[in-house]
C-alpha cells in the first residue's frame, strides 16, 4: 500500500534539522551558512542515530525524543487471522498464504507546537522467509491495500487512514515488519519528518508485550 517502497524516498537532511532545531527552540529556523549549517546537520545525523537505536532497544520515549517529539499513549494486539484485518490485495495475499501470527502497534508522537503523528507498526509472521519477502512485495506497492491500523482510540485519537505516503518496510527471518506514519489533528508535519519517523518506527523490534520502557 505505501507510495515509497522499503528504504523510500532519500531526504534532505539539512532542512529536516533546520526544522527540528526549530522546534527544539519554539521558533522560527533561521538558516545559516559554511560551519553553522555544518553543525547542525551533524547535529541532526547524531540525533537520527541515537533515535534509531533506541528503536532498536523497544524504547519508544528515548526514540521520540531524541528526533524532538514526546512519545504518546499506545495500544497493541495479537491476532492470528491476519487476513481479517487487512485489505485489497494484501488481504488476498493472506488468505492464500496465511500468517502464523500478527502483532500490530499504534502510538502517538507529538511536537512542542501540538503537532500529533499516530504511528502504526505490524509484525506479520509467516512460516517461510520467502513468503515474508513475498508479502511486503505486496504490502509495498501503492494501491494493494494494507494491514489496518488499531482503532484510534487505543493512542487516544480519532481511528487513523494510512495513505501510504510515509511508509517503511523491513524483513527479518519469516517475519515482514511494516511502518506507517500520519498527521493527524490540526498540526502541520513536514513529508520529511513523517518519513523519518516511519523509517524510526520500523526499526522497533518484535517483542509484543514489552514494547517501551
Amino acid at each position: 500500500m505505501a507510495k515509497g517502497k522499503g528504504a523510500g524516498t532519500i531526504l534532505v537532511a539539512g532542512a529536516l534539522a533546520l526544522a527540528l532545531a526549530s522546534a527544539d527552540n519554539d521558533g522560527p529556523a533561521t538558516s545559516g551558512t559554511g560551519t553553522q549549517q555544518q553543525v547542525v546537520t551533524n547535529s541532526y545525523a547524531a540525533r537520527l542515530a541515537a533515535s534509531k537505536a533506541a528503536a532498536r532497544r523497544g524504547d519508544i520515549a528515548a526514540a521520540a525524543q531524541q528526533m524532538g517529539l514526546t512519545a504518546g499513549p499506545r495500544g497493541q494486539s495479537h491476532n492470528v487471522n491476519c487476513a481479517a484485518f487487512a485489505t485489497g490485495q494484501v488481504r488476498q495475499f493472506l488468505l492464500r498464504t496465511p500468517c502464523r501470527g500478527m502483532d500490530r502497534l499504534l502510538f502517538t508522537v507529538r511536537n512542542s507546537q501540538g503537532g500529533t503523528i499516530a504511528v502504526a507498526v505490524a509484525w506479520v509472521d509467516f512460516a517461510k522467509p520467502g513468503q515474508a519477502t513475498a508479502f511486503r512485495r505486496v504490502d509495498d506497492t501503492p494501491g494493494a491495500g494494507e494491514i489496518k491500523p488499531l482503532p484510534g482510540s487505543v493512542a487516544g485519537i480519532q481511528d487513523v487512514h494510512l495513505t501510504g505516503e510515509h511508509h517503511r518496510s523491513r524483513q527479518v527471518g519469516a517475519t515482514a515488519v511494516s511502518a506507517d506514519a500520519e498527521p493527524v489533528g490540526s498540526g502541520q508535519q513536514t513529508d520529511a519528518l513523517l518519513d523519518e519517523i516511519a523509517g524510526i518506527a520500523v526499526l522497533l523490534p518484535h517483542m509484543y508485550g514489552q514494547i517501551g520502557k
